[in-house]
């Protein structure tokens, strides 16, 4: 009856070992596969109208889902800013957009500057096509994750 009972004690330890060393496998898995982020490239930045009250500019952007799922993005706010003014902020998707696994989209935008942010020092950046460009974009997905990147834009001109 000894043995049995030594026998029995050595399988319990083996047995709760055993899931440890599976509880522990499976989070390691988990958490590699929990870090899920898209790919965001500009395309280009475009003068795309000018009128008295504004400029509408148009954005380009690439986004690849490397994931092996399909991903949603719920919300994308952007800011531009040219040499470091914040010129116009708003949504840059009016609703949600799916990215399938192992895909790209390309998310085009005109982004409005009103009169009011048109300084001296923004209004020879844009006739000229010199100065930085940059759109920071914030964007919520679908896991609930938050992720932020901000781009250098290509410009290009329409004068």
């Amino acid at each position: 009856m000894e043995k049995t009972g030594k026998n029995i004690y050595l399988a319990l330890k083996v047995l709760l070992f055993s899931l440890l060393l599976a509880a522990f496998a499976c989070a390691i898995r988990s958490a590699k596969s929990g870090i899920i982020d898209l790919k965001i490239e500009p395309l280009s930045c475009e003068l795309a109208s000018i009128e008295l009250s504004k400029i509408d500019m148009l954005f380009k952007i690439r986004v690849t889902n490397p994931s092996n799922r399909d991903l949603q993005i719920n919300l994308m706010t952007y800011e531009f800013f040219v040499n470091n003014e914040l010129i116009s902020r708003g949504d840059y998707i009016e609703r949600p957009i799916n990215v399938r696994a192992k895909s790209t989209r390309t998310l085009d935008r005109f982004i409005p500057i009103p009169e009011e942010k048109l300084t001296e020092s923004v209004k020879i950046s844009l006739r000229e096509r010199k100065g930085i460009y940059r759109v920071k974009l914030q964007y919520t997905l679908s896991t609930g994750e938050i992720r932020e990147k901000t781009l250098i834009l290509p410009i290009k001109g329409m004068y």
